[in-house]
C-alpha cells in the first residue's frame, strides 16, 4: 500500500469545475486558510470536467505546489456537475466532505460554520447566502427557483441551490445522483432521514453569477423541480400520481363521449369527426409519453448508484512529501 493511501485524511474538499470557473489558485488561496482552520488532516480534490484547459492548467500548479494535499482528476469528456461530484464522492478519503463551488459564491469564512454544525450533530450543513451582492434579476430568479422547489417538494429549504455544503460520508454513500439532482442534496438527505441544517453565511463580493439564463436552462430547472418533486412524494406510492393522471385522462375522455352522445341523440352524426380522432390521439400520446417518462425517472432513481456514466482520463494523486535524507560519519 502506497503512503498515499495510508496517509490519514479527516476532510476532503471537493471543487467541480464544470462551468464558469474563476481563477482556481484565487479560489485555492481562499479556502485554504479556512479549512486550516479547523486543525484537521486534509485534502483537496478538483474535478476537471474535459472541456477547460486553462482551469485544469492551474490546478496542476496548485498540485506541484502541494502535492500532499492537492488531488487533480480530469475527465476524458464534459461532465455535469452531478458526475463529476459522484467521482470526487468515490474518490475522496475522509469522513466529512465539502463541496465548493470553482466560482466565488458563498464567502469561504462560512466553512468553519458548516463543520460546527456538523459536529452538533448535523449530517449535512448547507450554505444560505444571505447580504446577497447579486442584482435584483438574480435575486429574483433564485427566490423564485427556492420557493417552487418548496412549493413543488413540500420543504422549507431558503437557498437549496446553494453549492457550498459540507456532510458525511454516509450521507453521499446513500443518494444516488444523476442529471442534475447536485442541486437538491439536501432535499434528498431530509427525504432519506438524515439531519440537515441551514447554516447563514455572508454571500462573497466577489461572485459574478450570470443574471440571465439561456431559456432552455430554465426549462431545465422547471423540469428538475418536476422530477425531484415525483421523487418525493410518489415513489413508494406512484399509484397516487397514476391514478390522478388516469383519472383526468379519463374524465375528459368521458365528457368528450357524453357531449358527443348529447349530440347523437340530437341528430347530429358522431362518425368521421376529425376533432375526435385528433383528440383521442393527443391524449393516448400524452398519456404514453407522461408515463414512460415517469417510469424512467423511477428507474433511473434506483440504478443510478450502480451505474458509472463517466472515465477518467488523468489522476494526479497526493505525495507524501519525502524526509530529507541524513547522513551518518564514523570517527577513526
Amino acid at each position: 500500500m502506497s503512503a498515499t493511501s495510508e496517509r490519514e485524511v479527516a476532510i476532503s474538499v471537493l471543487i467541480p469545475i464544470v462551468e464558469r470557473p474563476d481563477d482556481l489558485r484565487e479560489i485555492h488561496r481562499a479556502v485554504l486558510p479556512e479549512i486550516e482552520k479547523l486543525e484537521q488532516p486534509f485534502e483537496f480534490i478538483y474535478l476537471v470536467s474535459a472541456e477547460f484547459d486553462e482551469a485544469f492548467q492551474q490546478v496542476l500548479e496548485l498540485h506541484e505546489l502541494d502535492r500532499s494535499r492537492v488531488r487533480v482528476l480530469r475527465f476524458a469528456r464534459p461532465v455535469s456537475e452531478a458526475v463529476a461530484l459522484s467521482a470526487g464522492f468515490e474518490h475522496a478519503r475522509a469522513e466529512v466532505i465539502f463541496t465548493v463551488p470553482a466560482y466565488f459564491d458563498a464567502s469561504p469564512e462560512g466553512l468553519p460554520s458548516l463543520y460546527e454544525a456538523l459536529e452538533a450533530g448535523a449530517d449535512l450543513a448547507i450554505a444560505t447566502r444571505i447580504h446577497r451582492s447579486d442584482s435584483i434579476v438574480k435575486r429574483v430568479q433564485t427566490r423564485g427557483f427556492n420557493r417552487l422547489t418548496s412549493w413543488g417538494t413540500g420543504t422549507r429549504f431558503s437557498d437549496i441551490a446553494s453549492g457550498t455544503r459540507a456532510m458525511r460520508r454516509e450521507v453521499v454513500s446513500d443518494l444516488p445522483l444523476y442529471g442534475d439532482f447536485h442541486r437538491f442534496l439536501p432535499l434528498l438527505a431530509d427525504r432519506v432521514g438524515y439531519v440537515v441544517r441551514e447554516v447563514a453565511v455572508q454571500q462573497d463580493t466577489r461572485a459574478r453569477a450570470p443574471d440571465v439564463y439561456r431559456v432552455r436552462d430554465y426549462l431545465w430547472r422547471i423540469l428538475d423541480i418536476l422530477s425531484i418533486s415525483f421523487l418525493t412524494y410518489f415513489t413508494r406510492r406512484p399509484l397516487r400520481l397514476f391514478g390522478a393522471v388516469g383519472a383526468l385522462f379519463g374524465s375528459t375522455g368521458s365528457v368528450i363521449l357524453l357531449v358527443v352522445a348529447i349530440q347523437r341523440v340530437m341528430g347530429q352524426p358522431a362518425a368521421g369527426r376529425s376533432i375526435l380522432i385528433l383528440g383521442a390521439l393527443l391524449i393516448g400520446v400524452g398519456v404514453q409519453a407522461f408515463t414512460v417518462g415517469l417510469l424512467g425517472e423511477l428507474l433511473l432513481f434506483f440504478q443510478a448508484r450502480h451505474v458509472r456514466s463517466y472515465r477518467i482520463a488523468e489522476i494526479h494523486e497526493a505525495v507524501e512529501p519525502s524526509l530529507p535524507e541524513t547522513s551518518t560519519s564514523t570517527e577513526a
